[in-house]
């Protein structure tokens, strides 16, 4: 059994509301096992019989649009790729620090976090920010998350391309399920 992290995009949005222990319910019927959630954003961790992620990917793509009747689409993390991204946080937080969130855009492919990467950079106040393989690391101040610029760019991306953001916090606790 192959260990993976299954992040879902859109769970509360145009009045369809995934809940974490519906979703548990489906994964396990779908043949996953082990499946655990963390908070009501879209998180999950479960086993498969298989390697290939992207079999993951596709297998619960199609029992949630089953499911809930319209796309609620996914990206898959490797237990590799989400202990890679549940390292300290890769670029420094301002000053006061605590005042500050480290996040990640999670992409559907290295390409994607590219061209998020350069989106950024031609915002007219470039933001700092760091592509790393399928993410992209931003900061931004505390309860500001969808009104600056990069989290309003990431929001208007994400009609264009599979992009779904994450708080680092988040992925610690999801890296520490995966164990």
């Amino acid at each position: 059994m192959t260990r993976y992290a299954v992040f879902l995009r859109g769970v509360n949005v145009g009045g369809v509301k995934v809940l974490m222990k519906d979703l548990v319910h489906l994964l396990e019927d779908a043949g996953f096992t082990d499946v655990k959630t963390l908070l009501a954003s879209g998180n999950a961790v479960l086993s498969a019989r298989t390697d290939d992620p992207l079999a993951v990917k596709e297998k619960c793509d199609a029992v949630l649009a089953e499911h809930y009747q319209r796309p609620i689409p996914t990206i898959v993390c490797t237990v590799k790729e989400v202990q890679r991204l549940s390292q300290p946080f890769p670029l420094p937080l301002p000053e006061p620090a605590s005042e500050h969130h480290g996040y990640f855009t999670l992409c559907e492919s290295a390409a994607d976090a590219q061209a998020l990467g350069a989106a950024i950079q031609d915002l007219a106040e470039p933001a700092t920010h760091l592509v790393q393989d399928r993410a992209v690391a931003w900061i931004v101040r505390k309860g500001q998350s969808t009104t600056n610029p990069i989290g309003k760019l990431m929001d208007a991306q994400a009609k264009h391309r599979l992009v779904t953001t994450r708080n680092h916090n988040t992925l610690v606790k999801v890296a520490k399920i995966l164990g």
